[in-house]
């Protein structure tokens, strides 16, 4: 059984102890108020003082946490003062109802066995009633054994009514608690993914926030990279318009100057044009050492 269930019935039995025991105080008071010299006027006393002590025992069963205890001794004890009290006080029409208000808490407060039990000793001690009624129906204000059966019928079909109406409630109220029990299982775990699922996306959330990140640092270390390399671009631009162009210029005058002049020194023209080479290729030189030394920058 479900702990939902059993909160539930600790609480039913805890309404009923306490209902019970105000009850069965009042009625014993009042029967000592309106006592009377009559034997079954004691007998009655007997029998409200000892349901009295049953249900005391049960209330101090139940607060020490043994509820099944508890059930049995505000249930099994008690019948036998009411059938004692069916028996031997005529007219204890009280008693009867008594036995019918036990049979409802017995199917609503115990399962299996134990309710079978309990509802077999309730027949059984009805039977015993019957046996002597059957005896001396005079006795107990009937006219002859007709009407002790016809009254029996009657009472054990209240009783099966009484009986199982509770056993019926109490399995649909089991089938919906268990439903319920399905669902709020089911809804915990769907609450266990949602959550599962929220650490799994703040996870993500953190490693795109990371590589995004790192993509910040990649960006500005490329956009660094193409800043050198731009730098390298100016200076080569500067290099070729300046120190390559000079001398090239220089080597084009000079060929020029040979071909104007009719006695062209030779000599002289290509020692300058040496001149002008030497110094082109030292300057390609260094603007390729240059290059070299920023090669990690341009890649």
């Amino acid at each position: 059984m479900s702990s939902g269930n059993n909160n539930i019935e600790e609480f039913f039995l805890k309404i009923i102890l306490k209902t019970s025991f105000v009850g069965v105080v009042l009625v014993t008071l009042a029967d000592f108020i309106f006592k009377s010299e009559k034997v079954t006027d004691n007998a009655s006393h007997i029998v409200d003082i000892s349901i009295l002590i049953c249900f005391g025992g049960a209330i101090v069963l139940d607060r020490m946490k043994k509820h099944k205890a508890s059930i049995i001794a505000a249930t099994f004890f008690p019948l036998l003062s009411l059938f004692y009290s069916t028996i031997f006080i005529p007219h204890s029409h009280s008693a009867l109802i008594a036995i019918f208000a036990i049979g409802f808490i017995i199917s609503i407060l115990l399962d299996g066995l134990s309710k079978n039990f309990m509802h077999g000793y309730i027949a059984a001690g009805m039977a015993v009633v019957l046996l002597f009624q059957l005896k001396n129906p005079m006795f107990y204000g009937k006219h002859d054994n007709n009407e002790v059966i016809t009254s029996f019928i009657i009472y054990a079909i209240v009783y099966f009514v009484i009986t199982y109406s509770a056993s019926a409630l109490k399995e649909k109220y089991n089938s919906i608690n268990q439903e319920l029990l399905v669902k709020n299982h089911e809804l915990i775990e769907k609450g266990k993914a949602i959550e599962k699922q929220n650490k799994e996306l703040i996870a993500s959330e953190n490693q795109m926030n990371e590589i995004n990140a790192h993509l910040e640092q990649i960006v500005e270390e490329r956009t660094n990279n193409v800043k050198s390399k731009n730098a390298y671009l100016v200076k080569y631009a500067f290099a070729n318009a300046h120190h390559v162009r000079g001398p090239l210029a220089r080597i084009l005058g000079l060929l020029q100057l040979a071909k104007m002049e009719e006695q062209t020194d030779y000599p002289f023209i290509l020692d300058k044009i040496a001149q002008q080479a030497a110094e082109i290729d030292e300057v390609l030189k260094n603007i390729n050492k240059e290059l070299e030394e920023g090669q990690d920058i341009f890649f």
